[in-house]
């Protein structure tokens, strides 16, 4: 393929944000492999979870975060592998695209914590490449038997993130009850590679691109 990978198209394994022409709601897919003329793609998913369908000759744009910043690239979908990879045709050049620092959105992805010999399940608030907030799900013993754990501890976190899950470890920044009994914990990634990164921030910008087309303009 011509042109610079990550520039000009984006590279293998790289995270993207799907937006199929004439539709709202934006999608999570990543590059597994590419060709001289096409490029093939994980199934992309949309933000519950849910496989997008195929449909020949839908034009797609994709989105990504590139060695200078945000890029995206028009597509046509002009096939299916056996192993299930979209077939994506580059159909123009790629263009910057210009957006705030906003890094951080609505995000409710399932997510497992673990520390003192418990882990805990719950949902994610929001999300950012820095790291969460998140809402985990009533523990009888927690903060009597078993402490919360402590500002700036060290845990393992387990993120579903549909098509990926990211095991990492995260710290505890700050931890607030809520209305309904339960608490959000703030929580920071600590270490996390950049593959991982470049993930979470197709997430971020796939949310905060859904939620410009509801009209929530705040978020940018």
């Amino acid at each position: 393929m011509a042109g610079t990978p990550n520039v000009d198209f984006p590279a293998d394994t790289t995270a993207l944000s799907v937006l199929p022409l004439g539709q709202d709601e934006a999608l999570t897919s990543r590059v597994r492999r590419s060709s001289d003329t096409l490029l093939h793609v994980s199934h992309p998913r949309d933000p519950r979870g849910d496989g997008a369908e195929f449909v020949l000759r839908d034009m797609l744009e994709l989105s990504w975060q590139a060695d200078d910043g945000l890029r995206s690239i028009p597509t046509e979908a002009v096939g299916v592998t056996d192993d299930g990879l979209w077939k994506l045709k580059i159909t123009g050049p790629a263009s910057r695209l210009q957006r705030r620092d906003a890094v951080r959105a609505p995000i409710g992805l399932p997510v497992t914590l673990s520390y003192d010999g418990i882990t805990l399940t719950g949902s994610t608030v929001d999300l950012s490449e820095g790291g969460l907030l998140a809402v985990f799900r009533g523990y009888a013993d927690l903060g009597v038997g078993t402490p919360f754990p402590k500002r700036g501890q060290v845990m393992p976190l387990r993120l579903d993130l549909w098509s990926d899950e990211l095991v990492t470890d995260v710290q505890m920044v700050r931890r607030r009850p809520r209305h309904d009994q339960l608490h959000e914990w703030s929580l920071a990634f600590v270490g996390l590679p950049e593959p991982a990164a470049d993930l979470i921030r197709s997430h971020v910008f796939t949310a905060l691109r859904n939620a410009r087309a509801r009209g929530i303009s705040t978020l940018y």
